[in-house]
């Protein structure tokens, strides 16, 4: 075959291999592994040493390889990273012109990172006058990449697009998984009570409509204290709302950590009051719990010079789900709310169960 003839099926293998590496770019977005697809294709193609393909982190000012595929030992691996501007492959990620080294021996800002590189290809992959990426390729043979310039710039205009829109889309999957952890703290704070930091009154509502439908459902107890604090309002008279509210806090707190988590869920219900669900309880179960509650607020003694006992304390009112398609969520409140103001009409401090 003439030379004539050479060329031509040379140039024919050439746009059937930048071809090839086009398509198969596009079999999957993600872009860390199209990258190392198409370092592949270039060295099982083109027979090259050492190849690789770098991003640009412009918040860090710096090059990081994103794949990477060699026959030699070398330094670069995936994840190397090194400031814009320093080797060629820093140099042409600053100035987006291809850089083209017959012998490495001598050239400036040169670093061999396969130990004893003699030729150095580095071509970028600008998209919308940006550069996206940098396709590097190096031997340790003189002038090794003698008229491919125009090869790896052709691989790098026809893959410049894929890799924008594959960036694009990593990009969108990092904003999506922002939006959903912020829409998960907003879901969470929408649960919680502001002032005191446990459940609000529309988490208690939910909390209280599964837990009926559990009870019934496994026909296990189910039990609810109905809790206030009192003479509030006395308190908030004497000592400002601040003050107020710290004891709120403090009260809150105590009724949390002195409940414990799994089956007792706590909640603000409103106001000075709070709820308590005790799953699995029944209701002499549930009044022992309220008189531990009762208690452990006694044990702090906080003043309250507005109460006749001249210390905080807490009525409480219990009730149980009643065995009976009847009985609902609302209805339990209600009994629960019954033998709260029963527990006030009878000197407050006190709990107050059905029965």
């Amino acid at each position: 075959m003439n030379s004539a003839g050479r060329r031509s099926d040379s140039a024919v293998h050439q746009l059937a291999a930048i071809n090839r590496i086009a398509r198969i770019a596009l079999q999957d977005m993600t872009l860390r592994p199209m990258l190392q697809r198409i370092v592949d294709a270039l060295h099982e193609e083109f027979g090259w040493d050492f190849i690789a393909c770098a991003s640009i982190d412009l918040n860090q000012g710096e090059f990081v390889c994103e794949a990477v595929c060699t026959v030699l030992p070398s330094d670069i691996v995936v994840g190397y990273r090194r400031p814009l501007g320093s080797g060629v492959v820093g140099t042409c990620a600053l100035t987006a012109e291809t850089i083209d080294i017959a012998d490495t021996r001598g050239h400036p800002n040169f670093i061999d990172t396969l130990g004893g590189t003699l030729s150095e290809l580095c071509v970028p992959v600008i998209h919308d006058h940006r550069v996206l990426a940098l396709l590097n390729a190096e031997s340790r043979q003189l002038d090794a990449f003698r008229s491919q310039r125009e090869l790896l710039e052709t691989v790098a205009a026809q893959i410049a697009g894929v890799i924008h829109a594959a960036q694009l889309l990593e990009r969108l999957h990092v904003a999506h998984g922002e939006l959903q952890d912020a829409y998960r703290v907003m879901a969470n704070q929408a649960q919680l009570d502001g002032l005191t930091g446990i459940a609000n009154r529309r988490c208690f509502d939910a909390w209280l409509d599964d837990a009926c439908t559990e009870s019934t459902r496994l026909a296990q107890p189910l039990s609810l204290l109905l809790i206030d604090i009192d003479h509030f309002k006395a308190y908030n008279d004497h000592y400002g709302h601040v003050a107020g509210d710290e004891c709120l806090r403090i009260i809150a707190g105590t009724i949390a950590r002195e409940s414990g988590d799994g089956v007792i869920q706590v909640a603000r219900y409103g106001g000075e009051e709070f709820t308590v669900i005790l799953r699995r309880m029944t209701l002499d179960q549930a009044r022992l719990h309220a008189e531990a509650l009762r208690e452990a607020i006694a044990a702090l003694a906080l003043a309250h010079m507005g109460s006749p006992i001249g210390r905080v304390s807490l009525s409480i009112g219990v009730a149980t789900l009643r065995r009976d398609a009847a009985d609902s969520p609302s209805a339990l409140v209600a009994r629960a709310d019954v033998q709260l103001y029963a527990a006030k009409r009878h000197g407050r401090n006190r709990v107050s169960a059905e029965g």
